[in-house]
């Protein structure tokens, strides 16, 4: 083989490997993408069902939602074993914070949804994922209505 034909084996093997590289990190900030956003849904359904469960208590007894920036601990009350019982949602693609400010890794914020379905004050928590990932969930106090932001 000449020194041509080897650069030019080179190069195709270079521009082959980068081409593959190229279509692999795309499909991992995909699949990011993904997670993240079925996260978001999956943790403004949860707070839903939290508030339309304290709209059903018989003992008026409010649900109560503790966000941190790694998860979030619903606590709603039973009334048959008459105690709140406690769900865990542990973030895997996302960390909760303050709307403003830098993000805090202690962060801690707590939402308490009233037998009529209020919230005890409106709130837009910051909801960041994996690279420039980023969404807002906001809770609206009088109406109780919880959206994310597109």
């Amino acid at each position: 083989m000449t020194l041509g034909e080897m650069l030019v084996v080179l190069v195709l093997i270079g521009l082959l490997s980068s081409g593959a590289a190229a279509v692999g990190t795309a499909g991992v900030r995909m699949a990011n993408r993904e997670s993240f956003e079925s996260e978001c849904g999956a943790l403004r359904d949860t707070l839903n069902d939290a508030r339309d469960r304290a709209l059903m208590q018989s003992s008026k007894r409010d649900a109560v939602v503790d966000f941190y920036s790694d998860m979030a601990v619903v606590k709603i009350w039973d009334d048959r074993k008459d105690q709140y019982t406690s769900q865990i949602i542990h973030f895997e693609k996302l960390t909760a914070s303050a709307a403003k400010g830098a993000a805090d890794p202690n962060y801690h914020y707590q939402v308490r949804f009233s037998a009529q379905g209020t919230i005890n004050k409106g709130q837009t928590i910051r909801l960041n994922g994996p690279g420039q990932l980023k969404k807002s969930l906001v809770l609206q106090p009088v109406t109780g209505r919880i959206w994310l932001s597109p």
